[in-house]
């Protein structure tokens, strides 16, 4: 059975960039930057990135998101797609790295729960294990 293994915290400030009417709804951009904590590394590692995010007609949002943590040779790359309802995000990560002490990271999913206050994003970000 698969469990759950905290990786990190993530702490963003979200911009809404709003595009308009699509066919699959309200389209905004929201890009994000802050802050990620992790026992993997000492300190805060910068985070920025944009969530595509359409929401429809039900007020359901579906994201699509590209950020980076970290900068230099400690970046990790990641993609994440999910939901959400204007509360937070629930959102599932696959990640690409070339830093050798998180290259663990490049066969990892994760899961992402989120709290939004205003324009304040902070996630809790798990390592999905077998």
């Amino acid at each position: 059975m698969a469990s759950l293994t905290p990786f990190c915290s993530i702490d963003v400030e979200l911009q809404f960039v709003p595009i308009g009417g699509v066919s699959t709804g309200m389209r905004l951009d929201v890009p994000f930057t802050g802050t990620a904590t992790s026992s993997h590394w000492e300190g805060e590692r910068p985070v920025s990135g944009v969530d595509y995010v359409n929401v429809g007609a039900e007020g359901v949002q579906t994201l699509d998101i590209r950020g980076r943590i970290g900068e230099g040779k400690q970046v990790v790359s990641y993609r994440a797609m999910g939901r959400g309802d204007g509360t937070g995000p629930l959102e599932l990560m696959i990640f690409d790295t070339a830093d050798p002490d998180l290259g663990f990271l490049n066969g990892a999913i994760a899961v992402a729960i989120g709290s939004l206050e205003g324009t304040a994003l902070h996630l809790d970000v798990s390592l999905v294990e077998r």
